[in-house]
């Protein structure tokens, strides 16, 4: 809601603020929506403020919603602004999350090759979720978007889709005597990329012979050692830098698998660059006539995944599994707890206790994270707690 001031101000009659009440309301069904208290500083009166919030709209639309103004201290003095739904069009309600499947778990052994039956030699069996997925990922070359909660065995999936190309590499070599093909991780952070570098280091590298590298602001391999690299794990910043001169650095367009790791972050910071990223790798793609690049997305439960699913051209909705929160390995239970407080450090005194309490009630002998907003309430959160194990 943009608010803007057509009034002449007089010191002696506003002073130095005028205060507003707005709120928006339903006629039809006697209801308000929203109500907000708003101070129009005179400093600012020439300049446009911006009030944001959100209001539900239900089925079948109502012809409008009224947005009301209405002076502190001034009698008869509002404005009212009519917002028509005429041209409104609501999305879809349906159902955006894929069901879990009650298939029979789905032995390693399916990947009948005995060196790629080694890599995931810490078990037999695949998970529910990677036995869903398994045909797509290692039998087909479509694009995949995967929602699912933490610990649900993605890193799995990005590996049968890194299987899939390795085997489409080695067919290439032998066939059209052509060059193998590349598979790119992006990690969101260094510290993951350096996680994936050692743990695929000693699976692909020592297991099946690849050569697996990290391209990240701390390492950075020669132009000779990229050239021969099977696996080049790396952070959006980074690839995006690389990409921008990919006619000079012939490895970029050897790349036939982008695995983009925790993609919901793309309504954050790094969003753009990741943007960025999909649509270069397709125009590389496109000026050099060669197979399009698969992209395999990796994230946690999505609200949107049909927008997501587009945009890395998910065709036909073939790739996308969007699993519920709830479907995990280790079941999770929620409870939420609600604390009053406009303020936020006295509103973040009164959760230590209730949080302690929670922490031996749940679990007193099992270890337990507690997520604040800074690192200055991590100190007063431990000492809290320290003080209340004291007194306990």
């Amino acid at each position: 809601l943009v608010i803007k001031s057509s009034f002449k101000w007089s010191d002696r009659w506003h002073g130095s603020s005028e205060s507003w009440w707005v709120w928006v309301e339903d006629s039809e069904n006697e209801r308000i929506y929203h109500s907000e208290h708003f101070v129009l500083p005179k400093k600012t009166r020439n300049e446009p403020h911006y009030l944001i919030f959100a209001i539900p709209v239900f089925e079948p639309l109502p012809t409008q919603y009224w947005v009301r103004a209405t002076s502190d201290k001034w009698l008869g003095c509002q404005t009212v602004v009519p917002i028509p739904f005429r041209h409104v069009k609501l999305p879809d309600l349906k159902d955006t999350h894929t069901d879990l499947l009650d298939l029979n778990p789905l032995p390693v052994s399916a990947l009948k090759n005995r060196r790629f039956e080694s890599i995931f030699n810490k078990y037999t069996h695949f998970n529910p979720i990677q036995t869903q997925l398994f045909h797509v990922l290692y039998h087909t070359d479509k694009n995949v978007l995967l929602g699912a909660p933490t610990g649900s065995g993605k890193t799995a999936v990005a590996e049968l889709a890194l299987l899939r190309m390795v085997q489409q590499s080695i067919k290439n070599r032998k066939e059209e005597n052509g060059e193998g093909f590349v598979a790119v991780y992006i990690a969101p952070l260094k510290a993951l990329a350096r996680e994936r570098i050692k743990d695929w280091g000693k699976k692909f590298g020592s297991k099946l012979n690849l050569s697996v590298l990290e391209l990240t602001g701390d390492a950075a391999p020669d132009a000779r050692a990229l050239c021969k690299a099977d696996v080049i794990i790396t952070t959006p910043e980074k690839w995006d830098g690389v990409t921008r001169g990919w006619k000079s650095r012939p490895y970029v367009s050897r790349a036939s698998l982008l695995i983009l790791d925790e993609v919901h972050l793309l309504g954050e910071e790094r969003g753009p660059v990741l943007e960025v990223i999909v649509s270069r790798m397709r125009y590389i793609a496109a000026k050099t006539g060669k197979k399009g690049v698969r992209f395999i997305g990796l994230s946690t439960a999505l609200a949107n995944a049909s927008d997501l699913a587009e945009w890395l051209g998910v065709e036909n909705k073939v790739g996308l599994y969007n699993f519920r929160p709830s479907v995990r390995p280790i079941p999770c239970e929620v409870h939420i707890q609600g604390y009053p407080g406009k303020h936020y450090c006295p509103r973040m005194a009164t959760m230590n206790k209730p949080a302690f309490a929670a922490i031996m009630e749940h679990s007193p002998n099992k270890p337990v994270l507690i997520f604040v907003a800074s690192r200055r309430q991590t100190r007063l959160t431990a000492l809290d707690i320290i003080s209340l194990c004291a007194s306990n």
